[in-house]
């Protein structure tokens, strides 16, 4: 259920290469194989949308075929876009106007951007969808704002169901909290929260998120920003922040069952990353 393709997803029909490129700094790497291919080509995928076709390619939405399940053959939309319109999402700017879809496959992993947005009609079918499998994870994200004690009653008669919710700004502590314990009150068990860091904050208030979430007894997922046009990942540094701190947070909270005994101020990196980050080289 969580084997996500962690690249670009590639398929053939006949001589016609597709490809789905998910993020901005997989596009040279992309580009690299459609110049490589010996017939026409055809691209799509988030990074696309952001950026625009390869060079001697055809952009298309790849409608005829599954695409997200090329990425993870669990993982379904049940709606598309979202309202929110936060400034570090990509989905307003290549998912357009909120919609419930009419049809979609039934799967375990939901990658609805903000599936709380929808009516409580949609989302009782969802419901109903997702009864057969025997674990469902609300894999992107609930909005803790729209989140409520029917959705999360709904919720609890599904067979072990995950969860998440985020924490991207310290002024959405109490709404995360309420969330949870609505949750928890509900049945609900199995949590997971996304942290987002180095965007518009500070070390310090990165920590306390993170360490927020530790109280509620969950382990958070660090997400560290990445600017919608970034051509390498994990190259942008926002200021206030230095690039050691970045990776100090991404890779302890991130290892908090290996690494959670140590005191995150007890915790340091090798210089290795560092040299990794300055050419280039994931971490």
């Amino acid at each position: 259920m969580y084997q996500w393709r962690k690249g670009i997803a590639s398929w053939t029909c006949g001589n016609r290469l597709y490809l789905s490129v998910p993020f901005t700094w997989l596009l040279e790497e992309a580009q690299a194989t459609a110049d490589a291919h010996k017939g026409p080509v055809v691209c799509g995928g988030p990074a696309i949308k952001l950026m625009g076709p390869l060079s001697g390619a055809k952009a298309h939405d790849t409608a005829d075929f599954d695409v997200l399940s090329m990425h993870n053959p669990c993982a379904t939309f049940t709606t598309r876009g979202c309202p929110n319109k936060c400034a570090f999402c990509a989905v307003p700017k290549i998912e357009g106007a909120f919609v419930e879809l009419e049809t979609w496959k039934h799967a375990p992993v939901l990658c609805d951007n903000n599936l709380l947005e929808c009516s409580r009609s949609h989302f009782s079918k969802v419901i109903e969808s997702l009864k057969p499998f025997p674990a469902c994870d609300f894999n992107q994200g609930l909005d803790a704002r729209r989140f409520t004690q029917w959705h999360a009653e709904t919720i609890a008669h599904l067979r072990h169901p995950k969860v998440r919710f985020a924490f991207d700004h310290a002024n959405e502590e109490s709404v995360v909290a309420n969330a949870v314990e609505t949750a928890r009150k509900a049945g609900l068990r199995d949590f997971g929260i996304y942290v987002l860091f180095g965007f518009k904050d500070t070390l310090e208030d990165a920590l306390y998120r993170l360490e927020k979430v530790r109280e509620w007894g969950i382990l958070p997922n660090a997400m560290r920003y990445q600017p919608l046009d970034a051509m390498k990942k994990n190259a942008y540094v926002e200021a206030g922040w230095e690039e050691r701190d970045l990776q100090r947070v991404h890779r302890y909270y991130n290892k908090l069952n290996w690494l959670g005994h140590i005191p995150f101020d007890e915790y340091d990196i090798p210089d290795e990353p560092l040299f990794c980050a300055r050419h280039g080289v994931d971490v």
